[in-house]
């Protein structure tokens, strides 16, 4: 599967969720709630029906062919201006992003704020927000570091959570000995701070690796930069632990072994986490904005 086209349709379908057109599940499969849903946001673009690029349903893994038909409907809407080659990047996102936007003002619907902030305070969420803008981090990122301490917390955002396989990690990163100790700090301290002061410390974490050479411009990057940094920019068939070589560090990660083979790769990691993210980007795990 093209796991960038995947994401690309489940990037479509949680932008056409916010309008309200689009009432199914976001999970990267183009059956015809998704076509009928593009279809209406498009039409208002279309100076008269073009049926010949109408996206026929195909299955949902068959991304290349779901992509271009999305690019030939933005093409007749005058809403992409690429070629239609079948792979998902800006121009396709600008596009789509283009049609629910003008849908929103013209019906005056409400927006939506990061993912899963229906979980925590209106306070943690702006610090989250704060945080990231002034670390000129792009604009997803709020919605990325969410997504990681979501996973990171089993969806709780408990500053004081530990490990569930129960090694001795905690809080909104499942902040290690050795991570507390490169910060200056202990685990022990940072376990009993209240969730917005244990925030300061998440980012302080990230402004340490930054300073040590990491960028974070994707979704993995943060997660990686948390779980392994040795990893961040590695290929998705990297192996991280071996069930018979690092038994420990695949015993207290073994939920990421999605295929059973006893080995944890950056792939299977990145698989765990997007399905955690594009969850949270559903509009029923995101505060209406005021």
């Amino acid at each position: 599967m093209n796991y960038r086209n995947f994401n690309g349709i489940r990037d479509i379908q949680v932008m056409m969720k916010e309008s309200g057109v689009y009432t199914s599940s976001v999970d990267g499969s183009w059956g015809s709630g998704s076509v009928n849903a593009l279809l209406t946001l498009v039409g208002a673009f279309m100076r008269a029906p073009v049926p010949s690029i109408t996206p026929s349903v195909v299955p949902g893994n068959v991304t290349t062919q779901v992509v271009a038909s999305i690019q030939d409907l933005l093409k007749a809407g005058v809403l992409y201006g690429g070629k239609v080659d079948g792979v998902y990047g800006n121009g396709t996102r600008s596009g789509v992003r283009k049609a629910v936007d003008t849908w929103l003002a013209t019906h005056r619907l409400p927006r939506y704020k990061a993912a899963w902030s229906t979980k925590v305070s209106k306070e943690f969420l702006d610090a989250v927000i704060a945080g990231c803008k002034a670390r000129n981090w792009p604009a997803e990122a709020v919605d990325w570091l969410m997504a990681c301490m979501h996973f990171e917390t089993g969806g709780t955002f408990s500053p004081t959570i530990q490990n569930g396989a129960g090694a001795k990690y905690f809080g909104l990163i499942q902040f290690g000995d050795m991570a507390a100790a490169d910060l200056g700090t202990t685990t022990a301290s940072l376990r009993v701070l209240p969730q917005l002061e244990q925030l300061k410390w998440v980012f302080k974490y990230f402004d340490m690796w930054a300073k040590r050479g990491k960028t974070f411009t994707q979704l993995e990057d943060f997660y990686l930069t948390i779980f392994y940094p040795k990893a961040v920019g590695q290929k998705a068939d990297t192996v991280i632990f071996r069930k018979d070589v690092e038994a420990t560090g695949y015993r207290q990660n073994s939920g990421f072994d999605y295929d059973k083979d006893g080995q944890i790769t950056v792939g299977e990691i990145n698989t765990r986490l997007y399905d955690t993210y594009y969850k949270g980007m559903d509009t029923v795990n995101r505060v209406i904005a005021a």
